[in-house]
């Protein structure tokens, strides 16, 4: 817009000298009569009145272009002049994942009202909070235990599971522990996961309930929500979020947690071990020994979790009541 303005100007610059420069000629040359140095004088008037009605920013009849300082104020608004104080912000979300959710489910946060958040990248996390019961054929004794990964924090997708494609090479075993004289761990090619225990893999779609636009009409996959290992994933630009507004994720699991799939069960003694969902027992330290008095599964599995989705980026804080600009 500056430079259209400086155009303008020089436009009128020109046009005023030469009008200037024409009025010289025919008083010198005594060329033309007193109503044709009349009208170029009037001209010449004309042009200095809007050549400094632009150039002062008051406007004029002669362009419709605004001056500078109406257009900063009610046209176009940078983020870096927004006024207020600028400190490191991160805006999350928690949203539980059952063992069993495989619907989807959201989490919800607002935009306080002591300014507005800019956002650079956005990030995400799972945190396992698996638990095990395990029951006494014998006695009907039961005892809940924490498995291995609980509280630890997980990938949210399997595209760094490398392992995965070590599966079947090594050969059946059965732990003999010291101390004890049972087998705890029962170990096959096709019943122990190369997964990692309590990985989540989805697909997110992030919403702006507010008056904003919309930041996708689409689901996204988890994998993109993070680089590398456990890098947040950059955003194509800053990400501006008035106070007030509301975000809303929407999370689909693309399957269920440590799911019993993909294994075989029922191979060793007398049909019934090692059991579906024991994929994960040799990762989250479950003891599940061959016990021939055992006619159902002694272990219950719970794998619940919690998805932690969010943004990282700017908060920038304003006094209270009304703000000129947010």
């Amino acid at each position: 817009m500056n430079h259209q303005l400086d155009q303008v100007i020089a436009g009128l610059q020109q046009q005023v000298g030469y009008l200037q420069q024409a009025v010289r000629n025919m008083q010198g040359t005594g060329a033309g009569n007193a109503r044709d140095l009349q009208e170029a004088r009037s001209r010449i008037e004309q042009l200095q009145g809007a050549l400094g009605a632009v150039s002062s920013g008051g406007g004029g009849q002669s362009t419709d272009l605004p001056c500078p300082e109406k257009i900063s104020e009610h046209s176009i608004r940078y983020i870096e002049r927004i006024p207020g104080r600028r400190i490191p912000f991160d805006l999350l979300v928690d949203i539980p994942i059952g063992a069993t959710q495989a619907a989807t489910t959201q989490g919800t946060r607002t935009i306080s009202q002591d300014g507005p958040f800019v956002a650079v990248m956005r990030y995400a996390t799972f945190q396992s909070a698996l638990q095990f019961q395990v029951t006494d054929p014998v006695t009907g004794a039961a005892a809940t235990f924490q498995g291995r990964s609980f509280g630890r924090f997980r990938p949210v997708n399997s595209v760094g599971d490398l392992n995965d494609a070590a599966a079947g090479v090594f050969n059946p075993v059965v732990g003999m522990a010291f101390p004890g004289t049972g087998a705890p761990i029962f170990a096959s090619p096709s019943n122990m996961s190369s997964f990692r225990s309590m990985e989540w893999d989805g697909a997110i779609e992030m919403l702006n309930q507010g008056s904003g636009y919309p930041r996708s009409n689409q689901e996204v996959p988890s994998a993109f929500y993070m680089s590398e290992l456990n890098s947040a994933f950059q955003l194509g630009a800053l990400d501006f979020f008035e106070r007030g507004e509301t975000i809303q994720w929407k999370v689909r699991p693309t399957h269920l947690n440590n799911p019993s799939a993909g294994n075989v069960a029922g191979f060793g003694a007398g049909g019934l071990y090692p059991f579906l969902a024991s994929q994960y027992d040799v990762q989250e330290g479950i003891s599940d020994p061959i016990n021939p008095n055992a006619t159902t599964d002694p272990v219950v599995r719970l794998p619940d979790g919690i998805l932690i989705v969010g943004m990282h980026g700017i908060k920038i804080i304003q006094p209270p009541g009304p703000v000129r600009i947010t």
